[in-house]
């Protein structure tokens, strides 16, 4: 028992080394790091002796370690020897589980997206729910790999039972998920109230190509709203050809990295002359985010609530027994600051409210010219 937790220490030790190195903390890991240990052993201590019940070694590990990496990059992981199998086969799939992506809200796994047509879709799961139990594993609190990696197992066993909870966090209720084919969703443009809403639910270069032929139908119209909540999919180089389609002319993504470096994406569009308002809120993550940016950038108006707050793009490093994932590349908001633990803040925030979308509606009011009335 005493190897397994100078293991534990040493492997801390490392970790911090790895994450410290990564993020390009000036001066390198130090003294500090020997404190962390020390801070570390001393509430080893105390759990060992003051707990009601003994915890096992490797999950004060797991969750040292997450807890370690979390603290430096909010959606990092950490992910044990034991689960970079399956946590690699659920990075290699071109679809998620179920047709759910996930991310995180506290310490609950929190729905970002459900692709339409998929299972989850169908049995009425919806962006911003949260999951608490995935079959007969309680998944609050633990890591996102872990939610992931059982969702992944129970899709190719063919079905699973979820306990989510809603939007309002008032009640939960079980969901029965039954494993099926489903096709890849694709961009639409929908007429409301005489407005065209775009929604490009994979944000990506396919896409992009799909949009400008789908909006040559509405080369007339002198606004146009852009739906970005739910969705999660995509790369910032779909973000920048997807912008350059909406918005036209010059647009660029910046991607920024570690000791303030800089990059660019570029992309030239057709001209337009239309006004852009976009809808966004929690559940606008990653690609998405990049897109925003990007569309604001050529004078888009923002409408909701803060976006997520993710636009990294990681990589694994190995080491302390298992393997750190830790963004190498990130999304610029407007101010040149980093995408991440921090979300996009809308121009004019509009409260969600039950019986109806309030955002959506603010939204058409804007694109519209409609008198301009005090947000919900």
């Amino acid at each position: 028992m005493r190897q397994r937790w100078l293991f534990l220490a040493v492997s801390l030790v490392i970790v911090a080394a790895i994450v410290t190195l990564a993020s390009g903390s000036v001066g390198g890991p130090g003294a500090g790091l020997y404190r962390l240990v020390s801070m570390f052993g001393q509430a080893v201590s105390l759990v060992r002796s003051s707990y009601v019940e003994d915890v096992p070694v490797d999950v004060l590990e797991t969750g040292a370690m997450s807890g370690l990496v979390d603290a430096a990059d909010p959606g990092g992981l950490y992910v044990p020897d034991t689960m970079i199998e399956g946590y690699g086969r659920v990075r290699a799939r071109t679809a998620p589980p179920f047709g759910v992506v996930l991310g995180r809200r506290s310490s609950y796994p929190l729905v970002v997206q459900v692709m339409a047509g998929s299972p989850a879709a169908k049995a009425g799961i919806v962006p911003g729910e949260l999951v608490e139990r995935v079959g007969a594993e309680a998944v609050r609190a633990r890591p996102l790999w872990r939610t992931l990696t059982l969702l992944d197992a129970a899709e190719r066993k063919g079905d699973v039972s979820l306990d989510v909870i809603d939007r309002q966090l008032s009640g939960k209720r079980p969901v029965s998920l039954k494993a099926a084919a489903f096709a890849p969703p694709t961009p639409s443009v929908e007429v409301q109230e005489g407005v065209p809403v775009v929604r490009v639910p994979v944000v990506d270069a396919g896409a992009a190509a799909m949009l400008s032929h789908a909006l040559r139908a509405h080369d007339g119209v002198t606004s146009i709203v852009v739906d970005l909540r739910g969705v999660a999919l995509g790369t910032p180089d779909g973000a920048l050809k997807v912008a350059a389609e909406l918005a036209g002319g010059d647009v660029q993504v910046r991607l920024g990295q570690k000791d303030g470096k800089e990059e660019a994406l570029r992309a030239k569009g057709p001209q337009r002359s239309w006004k852009l308002v976009v809808c966004q809120d929690g559940t606008t993550v990653g690609a998405a985010e990049l897109l925003a940016v990007a569309l604001k950038a050529r004078g888009a108006t923002l409408v909701g609530g803060d976006s997520y707050g993710d636009t990294g793009q990681r990589r694994g490093l190995h080491g302390a027994g298992g393997e750190v994932w830790l963004a190498t590349t990130w999304g610029l908001d407007p101010d040149g600051k980093p995408i991440l633990g921090t979300g996009l803040k809308p121009d004019e925030r509009v409260r969600t409210r039950r019986g109806g979308d309030a955002v959506l509606e603010r939204a058409l009011e804007l694109a519209g010219g409609r008198a301009v009335k005090q947000a919900a």
